[in-house]
């Protein structure tokens, strides 16, 4: 595969075709690009994109800030995951409500098809698989 480089263009271009679909359909269109996974502040939305050569793309936080819970719920996390993959949340009210369950950062790791949610600490996390499309 070549090697493109990232911008934030190249990643909105993944995030509008995958408007309306599946989360999976989105990791597809990033892996297509080239990237291996990206982080995310949940208090701001601050990502943080790598590509498979390492490369590494800063996005500002874009949504209004807030706190995330010290408490970890690990039920409440996965309650929130299940509400947006079920379509009953939009994506600024998923990151609230992990936020409020003690989720301070998530990582897509692409190339194991899997999220990592992180609390306060790294004693607490939670992972979640992504399905292939």
């Amino acid at each position: 595969m070549e090697m493109t480089e990232l911008t934030e263009e190249l990643i909105e271009s993944a995030e509008q075709r995958s408007a309306g679909q599946p989360y999976p359909q989105f990791v597809k269109n990033l892996k297509a690009i080239g990237v291996d996974n990206y982080e995310v502040k949940v208090k701001n939305h601050k990502r943080t994109y790598t590509s498979v050569n390492g490369e590494k793309l800063i996005i500002a936080g874009d949504l209004p800030e807030f706190e995330c819970a010290e408490t970890f719920e690990l039920e409440a996390v996965k309650a929130a995951i299940k509400r947006t993959q079920d379509g009953m949340t939009d994506y600024p009210a998923f990151l609230r409500e992990i936020g409020a369950a003690g989720i301070h950062t998530y990582v897509a790791d692409l190339t194991g098809m899997k999220v990592i949610y992180q609390g306060p600490n790294s004693e607490y996390e939670y992972e979640e698989l992504i399905p292939e499309v």
